[in-house]
């Protein structure tokens, strides 16, 4: 884990530490891009959400419900795309 700061957060003439927030968050960005993988980078497909909680969030995913209902509401897999906002909502609405 880079301790750098990240150029998703500052510019790169500013080599502080990150916190263990920005941290936390600049992991949450950078699953979400390794997760969209199918066709544009700024969607998930719901195949693709579906991936990423089985994978990076098992404890998460196994132990919410609505969670998996979103992913299920997002309907056909094939068309359907997650927003990085609506993702960013979904891992906020999941932590509760």
């Amino acid at each position: 884990v880079s301790r750098r700061r990240s150029p998703l957060l500052l510019p790169a003439q500013d080599c502080q530490e990150l916190t263990d927030v920005e941290r936390a968050i600049e992991t949450v960005i950078n699953q979400f891009h390794c997760y969209a993988v199918k066709g544009q980078k700024e969607y998930l497909t719901p195949n693709e959400m579906q991936d990423l909680v089985a994978q990076k969030l098992p404890h998460l995913g196994k132990c919410v419900g609505p969670l998996e209902e979103k992913i299920e509401c997002m309907g056909n897999p094939d068309e359907a795309k997650l927003e990085f906002g609506e993702y960013w909502d979904m891992m906020g609405d999941a932590a509760k």
